[in-house]
């Protein structure tokens, strides 16, 4: 899935909702937003989107703290927008699939929804896992939204 995809996709739905919270999305769109099991281990599984009786279901760790709750909460819906009918947990599990690309898909499209073109801008220079600490997400979403933005931005210089 190419990159312009996935930010014309997030651009229509913060569009359309009037929002780029994660949590406020789920909501707006009918996503149904429940809890894992208590007995989950958190560093083996945060979240999961998928279809449930032909509803769309994010399920995540009930002790997430606020800045992962907002992370996950992006991650998965990333899955629910750009992958609405694949269900990664049934395809981990049961078959051999590699789930490799979507969640590189997911991880772009929380990315991009978390952190906007000026933020790039305004961090001129800065180290990633500070821009990560200042704005509150993972320092892989910043390593994904720089280089993403450089490659944009770089053909555009090229012409």
């Amino acid at each position: 899935m190419k990159l312009n995809y996935i930010r014309e996709t997030l651009r229509r739905v913060t569009y359309c909702y009037d929002s780029s919270d994660p949590e406020e999305l789920i909501n707006a769109m009918g996503i149904k937003l429940n809890y894992l099991p208590n007995y989950t281990d958190i560093n083996k599984l945060k979240g999961c989107y998928g279809m449930i009786k032909g509803e769309k279901v994010i399920l995540i760790h009930p002790d997430l703290d606020d800045m992962g709750r907002r992370e996950v909460c992006a991650h998965e819906l990333g899955h629910a927008v750009l992958h609405p009918t694949t269900n990664a947990l049934f395809l981990a599990t049961y078959t051999y699939f590699r789930l490799g690309t979507l969640e590189i898909e997911a991880d772009t499209s929380a990315s991009e929804l978390l952190l906007s073109d000026e933020i790039c801008y305004k961090y001129i220079g800065k180290e990633y896992n500070e821009i990560a600490y200042l704005e509150k997400v993972p320092v892989r979403y910043v390593e994904l939204k720089m280089n993403n933005f450089k490659k944009r931005t770089s053909k555009v210089m090229k012409c």
